[in-house]
């Protein structure tokens, strides 16, 4: 009795195995190519990336033009209130390299 309870496991195994390679082969066929990556940064996450001790001192640098305006792109609110920067970190880099 035990080794047909055990057939029977095992056989059900198989059918499972043979599933999931189906559905792997299945979502390797749908699979979306990644997507790339984008440079532009908001400001707390292109300090850590430009390796800036803080989020305000980017600020800063860009306040004071240290950063050239065209690696900044600033999306303020429609009242104007808030001013969100975001950062082209990989323009930016490569501007240093290449300096």
């Amino acid at each position: 009795m035990e080794a047909a309870t055990a057939e029977a496991i095992n056989s059900r195994l198989d059918d499972i195995a043979e599933q999931l390679a189906s559905i792997q082969a299945s979502l390797k066929l749908n699979a979306r190519p990644p997507s790339p990556r984008c440079s532009w940064m908001p400001l707390a996450a292109a300090a850590t990336a430009l390796k800036f001790t803080s989020a305000k001192a980017l600020r800063r640098a860009i306040d004071r033009g240290r950063i050239p305006m065209r690696y900044v792109r600033d999306d303020s609110s429609s009242e104007g209130v808030r001013r969100k920067l975001s950062v082209d970190v990989e323009g930016y880099s490569s501007h240093l390299r290449h300096k």
